[in-house]
Order: structure tokens, then C-alpha cells, then sequence
């Protein structure tokens, strides 16, 4: 249930897949995209996710998918959580309508190439990233969080407090949050 995505579909400098923002929003609430659009015109992918973008540099990535974004008067969910029973279709509709995403690689900076090993989005936002590191490689959970502390600029706009839920390292044997 998820989809792969190239690092090249990842805006660096919004932090975000834009195509699956956008492509959330058109399934799950059209009419809202319509108003919009009235606002924006053919700008308007380009705007609505700069808006998301700065939302969650705002309020952090959880707040905006908990509680959406408003745009020109017009309120966008960026999420749908999983209804509490199963009798409501179209709540199950939109729940089934979340696109999760997994990126390799996943170059993170407009100032050079460096790279995560991977990163999960949902709906296109980052969500938690990970350093891989394997046992048979001579490297463990220590390099990686020796690399998260060292290595990665928390300057950078995708590593700023509350851009992200979570960053992992993970090895064999052990994972650290």
C-alpha cells in the first residue's frame, strides 16, 4: 500500500512531493480545489504548495496533518484518519484515499547532494526519515546516529524542529528514534 518515488519528484526547497499533495487534495476534496483554482488560476499547484510548505515550517508537519490548511478562504484535510467504525463509506473512502510514499536516497539539500537512505510521506509531507546501516557492511545504530549528529545540518529545512514525526536509526539488530 505504499508507492516508490524517485529522490527527483522531491521539491528540496519545499520539502515536499508535490504531485502527491496536489493529487490528495484532487481525490479527496475537488469542490475546495475548484474555489481555489478561482484565486490562483494556472498557478495554482505552484502556490498551494508553497502554502502547505510554509504551514508546516509554521505549526509543524503533525499540526498540519492533523488540522489541514486554509488557503484564500478554502480549508484542505492533508490527512484522513481511520473512521472509528466502518458503517461511514465515504469517511472509509477518504481514509482509503491517503497516499503513502517511500523514497531511497533521498537527496534533501539545495546546497549539495548529500542524502537520507530513506524517507516516508504521506500525502506527499515527510514524515520520518532513516539511516540504514548493516551489520555485514561493518557498520551499526552508532553510525548512524553518529551521522544524524555529525553529518546533518539541522539548518537544513527538512531537519528543523518539527518538520519531521520522527528520524530513525536503524541497524540489524536495533532501531533508535
Amino acid at each position: 500500500g505504499y508507492h516508490a518515488r524517485t529522490p527527483d519528484e522531491y521539491d528540496r526547497s519545499l520539502c515536499l512531493i508535490t504531485r502527491d499533495v496536489v493529487d490528495f487534495v484532487l481525490a479527496t476534496q475537488p469542490s475546495e480545489w475548484k474555489k481555489l483554482k478561482e484565486h490562483h488560476g494556472e498557478r495554482i499547484r505552484e502556490k498551494f504548495a508553497s502554502r502547505v510548505s510554509k504551514e508546516i515550517a509554521n505549526r509543524g508537519a503533525l499540526e498540519v496533518l492533523r488540522n489541514g490548511v486554509k488557503d484564500m478562504g478554502c480549508k484542505f484535510d492533508l490527512a484522513s484518519f481511520r473512521p472509528s467504525s466502518g458503517l461511514n463509506e465515504e469517511l472509509a473512502n477518504l481514509h482509503a484515499a491517503n497516499l503513502f510514499a517511500v523514497v531511497r536516497q533521498l537527496k534533501y539539500s539545495e546546497a549539495n547532494e548529500n542524502s537520507l537512505d530513506l524517507c516516508l510521506f504521506l500525502n506527499g509531507i515527510p514524515i520520518f526519515t532513516a539511516e540504514l546501516k548493516n551489520l555485514l557492511t561493518g557498520q551499526n545504530v552508532e553510525d548512524a546516529m553518529a551521522q544524524y549528529k555529525g553529518d546533518r545540518d539541522p539548518r537544513e529545512p527538512l531537519f528543523k524542529y518539527g518538520r519531521m514525526l520522527a528520524h530513525f536509526a536503524v541497524d540489524s539488530d536495533l532501531v533508535y528514534v
